[in-house]
């Protein structure tokens, strides 16, 4: 009996509705056609659900980095950089909040993106998981999320027109991303629930 619940479920599903919920506040800005302030003032209304979903995230992130909770390296595969994307939701949050310039926090995606497309390659390489082919389909959709997440900084920064189909591109992304995080979550569930009903904490 393992010490410590996986709540990968849980997680994933987390992940499908905040991408999903991102994508959503991309196109709400991607339909306006005004001055920069109103295409800040679309994505300020994304605070709240990024900060509430990154600080889930980075908190059972965390979690699974000290608990390992996981078989072995599957922890090292889910758990690297799932806190990672936490703390990036939390850090876009505050920014657009706060009016701070999202640039850097842009190029930071494109480096964590090719990083998270890496760690797919690899998982799917050895056959991790019982759907490698979904495993890499949903780390290379995240990853190229993350990527193109530099485009939409730099439109949310300067509202250069050029720049504006990528909210559409991203979203679409977005939304790809979360049907396959949730498609892995939600059918995982019932063999959860059948393996953990008789679980009771040590402590």
């Amino acid at each position: 009996m393992a010490l410590f619940i996986d709540q990968l479920t849980g997680q994933l599903i987390v992940m499908a509705a905040g991408f999903i919920t991102i994508a959503y506040g991309l196109l709400r800005t991607f339909t306006i056609h005004s001055e920069l302030t109103k295409y800040k003032q679309a994505i300020e209304a994304q605070y709240l659900p990024l900060l509430v979903i990154g600080i889930y995230i980075s908190i059972t992130g965390f979690y699974g980095l000290m608990a390992w909770p996981l078989p072995g390296s599957y922890n090292i595969l889910f758990y690297d950089l799932y806190p990672l994307l936490g703390l990036g939701l939390i850090m876009i949050a505050l920014g657009v909040k706060n009016g701070y310039r999202l640039e850097h926090l842009g190029f930071l995606g494109i480096l964590l993106g090719i990083v998270t497309m890496y760690y797919g390659a690899e998982g799917y390489l050895k056959n991790m998981t019982e759907e490698p082919a979904a495993l890499l389909v949903l780390y290379v959709l995240t990853g190229l999320s993350a990527m193109l997440f530099y485009p939409v900084s730099m439109f949310i920064d300067n509202g250069n027109p050029k720049l504006k189909i990528f909210l559409l591109i991203d979203a679409i992304l977005l939304i790809l991303t979360g049907i396959v995080a949730g498609y892995i979550g939600l059918v995982a569930v019932p063999d959860h629930l059948s393996t953990f009903s008789k679980w009771v904490p040590f402590i």
